[in-house]
């Protein structure tokens, strides 16, 4: 999928309608593979990866540490999770990827229609946007 992604010629136009992290995301056009147009729903979540999983990620090691002495988990411990877990959530959200640049726009679900149109015909009457770049150098 990564190689397809990278040879391709045709349009890359990415809508996030959902979840969108890890591998999954870069490997479908993500931000790397330089698409022509990111587009996302307001319930779109975009991002490394979810909290759940970070929480296992950044805290793994020492919830393993405890359960495998039998020790309760600390207050202390506890927080860092929550905050951890409530991070990654923030992250995700569609607006929060908007405002980083990681989508071009946050759409209207009833707009999807009109606004892919629009993405496929600017593709279409440009298909080698790099060009235009080189061109004004």
């Amino acid at each position: 999928m990564v190689e397809s992604m990278a040879c391709a010629t045709v349009p890359k136009i990415v809508l996030t309608i959902n979840h969108a992290s890890g591998a999954g995301y870069y490997a479908m056009a993500g931000q790397g593979f330089d698409p022509n147009f990111t587009f996302g729903w307001p319930t779109a979540r975009i991002g490394v990866m979810e909290g759940d999983s970070a929480v296992m990620a950044v805290h793994g090691p020492e919830l393993e540490k405890l359960k495998s002495t039998g020790q309760p988990i600390p207050d202390e411990l506890k927080e860092r999770i929550q905050k951890t877990r409530s991070d990654y959530d923030r992250w995700l959200d569609a607006r929060f990827a908007a405002a980083r640049g990681h989508l071009d726009a946050l759409i209207d679900p009833l707009e999807t229609r009109r606004i892919l149109t629009f993405a496929l015909e600017v593709a279409a009457a440009n298909p080698h946007p790099e060009h235009l770049i080189l061109e004004t150098l």
